[in-house]
């Protein structure tokens, strides 16, 4: 070094000295310690030799923890539901306390049956019109009327409703307004 930058840094021409002895020290010892560990090695494997040592199995792969869980989940479930069903049959009264059903009659019992005929009258088919009432809610239109009645849309529908209620215009429509909704 300079006697300059000695003199920058504070560092005497000592110090400098001290510290390359250091390195040189450090230095030789460091290859001296390489060299024993190789031969501390060497002496280990040559004694590992003879206890003839199996090589240590690698690590399971990641699809054997997840099978295993995965066994593991359906052996839990299935005991979780069968305490449950068993807690259940245990908790639920028993049939001692159930009424006993009714008995057949005797005429089902034996086997007859008796056929009575029907009337000429009633056996003629009886139209049954049945209308439904309706009153028009914020934001119904006739289209959502007839789909929520009769389950799709269909122009006689509407025609049908128009001539019920006999409306003029089937969009005019106000809110609380009573519709007869024919159901035949």
């Amino acid at each position: 070094m300079k006697s300059s930058t000695l003199r920058r840094s504070n560092i005497t021409r000592e110090k400098v000295a001290m510290m390359e002895a250091l390195s040189r020290y450090n230095r030789q010892h460091q290859d001296e310690d390489f060299y024993k560990n190789q031969a501390k090695s060497k002496e280990l494997d040559v004694l590992w030799q003879s206890f003839n040592v199996k090589p240590q199995k690698s690590e399971k792969t990641p699809q054997v923890y997840f099978v295993a869980g995965v066994v593991v989940g359906v052996i839990i479930t299935l005991a979780v539901t069968t305490l449950v069903s068993l807690l259940i049959s245990f908790s639920t009264p028993k049939d001692d306390a159930m009424p006993a059903p009714a008995k057949k009659s005797s005429v089902a019992a034996s086997g007859k049956f008796s056929f009575v005929p029907a009337d000429s009258a009633a056996s003629k088919p009886v139209a049954v019109s049945t209308n439904e009432e309706y009153m028009v809610k914020e934001g119904d239109t006739l289209e959502s009327i007839i789909i929520r009645f009769y389950g799709s849309f269909d122009m006689t529908k509407v025609d049908a409703i128009q001539q019920a209620n006999k409306m003029a215009n089937p969009n005019a429509l106000s809110i609380g307004q009573k519709l007869i909704i024919p159901m035949n």
